[in-house]
């Protein structure tokens, strides 16, 4: 048996790429309101085409094929949060955002022992950890505060009545960056929960930051990253979670780490050894 036509290693090249992009496109656009109304529209504009088809509907069959051609337009509009979410991740920021390994056990310590405090009186929160994309334009519209990243300065901004303690949070290496910062809400239906959930969802759409929350009325904690919500987390599973999502340290940083360390010793050692000679 013999095909009409011969398929060679370009054609098979471009249909994997359009299967892959097309997954991606269709990934990107699962469960969210857009796709619904882009399921809607399809089914429309399917049912008038067929109608249109079997009737000889000369007029239908204009309009419909119309259609298509506005339809790219339609779709840009309809589909903008989720395009700016994608061109987002795309266009990331490669700033560093790196941890020593110490600096990174001491990062985690702090943000579980202030969350756990907060999760015990029932006192809500959202902290975003800031990762390679930027969340200055969320800091903005909050109140920059630019203090080290300390366990008791960072409980007393959630304090109940305190100045700052509506809004998140947004920390940046060792930094509390800004307080006060007001979130996208996420336009997920499939979730019920409050204001502070969404808003950590809706950034974790749009950002790649990693967000905790503490829910004011039950004291639970959870994450939400790459638009996922984990909910009810221990004190284990948050420092567990919270190692894995941390900036991981690249092989020169380290390697130029431990050369400084080394550096640091022979210099110290000499001016011991100096001190020594004097005497």
């Amino acid at each position: 048996m013999q095909f009409p036509f011969k398929v060679g290693f370009g054609d098979c090249f471009q249909i994997i790429v359009l299967a892959v992009a097309i997954y991606y496109v269709l990934n990107l656009f699962r469960r969210t309101r857009s796709a619904q109304m882009l399921g809607a529209l399809a089914l429309i504009v399917l049912v008038l085409a067929i109608l249109g088809w079997a009737a000889d509907l000369q007029v239908l069959g204009w309009i419909v094929s119309k259609i298509v051609i506005y339809l790219a337009f339609a779709l840009v509009v309809v589909f903008q949060p989720e395009i700016r979410q994608t061109l987002a991740s795309i266009g990331r920021n490669w700033r560093s955002r790196k941890h020593s390994a110490s600096s990174s056990e001491r990062f985690i310590d702090v943000i579980v022992d202030v969350v756990t405090s907060l999760a015990r009186t029932r006192t809500g929160a959202i902290i975003a950890i800031e990762r390679q994309i930027s969340l200055d334009p969320f800091c903005e519209n909050g109140t920059l505060l630019g203090a080290p990243l300390v366990g008791r300065l960072l409980s007393s901004i959630f304090f109940p009545n305190a100045p700052l303690h509506d809004g998140g949070v947004v920390i940046r290496g060792e930094t509390i960056v800004a307080a006060r910062c007001v979130f996208p809400l996420s336009s997920r239906e499939d979730i019920g929960f409050g204001m502070r959930h969404r808003a950590a969802l809706g950034l974790s759409e749009q950002t790649d930051a990693v967000i905790v929350v503490v829910s004011e009325e039950r004291g639970a904690i959870s994450i939400a990253y790459d638009g996922r919500l984990i909910q009810d987390l221990t004190e284990a599973h948050l420092r567990r979670y919270l190692a894995l999502l941390m900036p991981r340290e690249k092989l020169a940083d380290a390697l130029l780490r431990a050369i400084d360390r080394l550096e640091a010793e022979r210099l110290s050692g000499a001016v011991a050894e100096k001190t020594e000679v004097a005497k």
